[in-house]
């Protein structure tokens, strides 16, 4: 648990930010040759195709990590009771939990697929461009049910208070 906590605080950002400025940085230079000589880098697609799947998956895992970081719609949730909307909330978050780990489970099922074929410039294995699904949804998975732990946690300290409440 320790190296998830280590990884998604440090290594999922920078991984996120890298991509994103690889992307950026390839685009900008082939927007440019092209304009300036008529001529553009064969790889250049596939490289930004690449940083914009990357950047994509594993940034949607760093915006998990904090409750709200992804959008929801909660219009349903607000409308219960505190006391429900706690509990409605624990029912989507351990739904989200099982959605996240099937999509992992056949991310990397998906990625493993495509190993054996090869980008047409890069000849790179289609697995750089499907393996950050499987991460994404590894940490969404983690990080959802370390919110899901939480939430008992909370639910188990106002049980014990409501319950010295009635004592009284």
């Amino acid at each position: 648990m320790k190296l998830f906590r280590w990884i998604g605080s440090h290594i999922l950002e920078a991984v996120s930010g890298a991509t994103f400025i690889t992307m950026i940085s390839v685009v900008f230079f082939n927007v440019i040759l092209r304009f300036t000589t008529g001529r553009s880098l064969v790889w250049s697609e596939e490289v930004a195709a690449i940083g914009f799947i990357w950047t994509i998956f594993i940034g949607a895992a760093v915006c998990c990590k904090e409750r709200g970081g992804l959008i929801s719609v909660d219009i349903l949730i607000n409308l219960f009771p505190s006391k429900m909307n706690k509990a409605a909330t624990l029912i989507v978050d351990i739904a989200q939990v099982a959605i996240c780990a099937v999509l992992c489970v056949l991310g990397w099922k998906f990625a493993m697929s495509a190993a054996n074929k090869a980008s047409l410039s890069l000849q790179l294995p289609y697995t750089v461009y499907d393996i950050p699904i499987a991460i994404s949804f590894a940490f969404m998975t983690y990080y959802t049910a370390k919110r899901v732990a939480e939430d008992l946690r909370a639910f188990k300290t106002a049980a014990a208070e409501n319950e010295g409440e009635d004592v009284e």
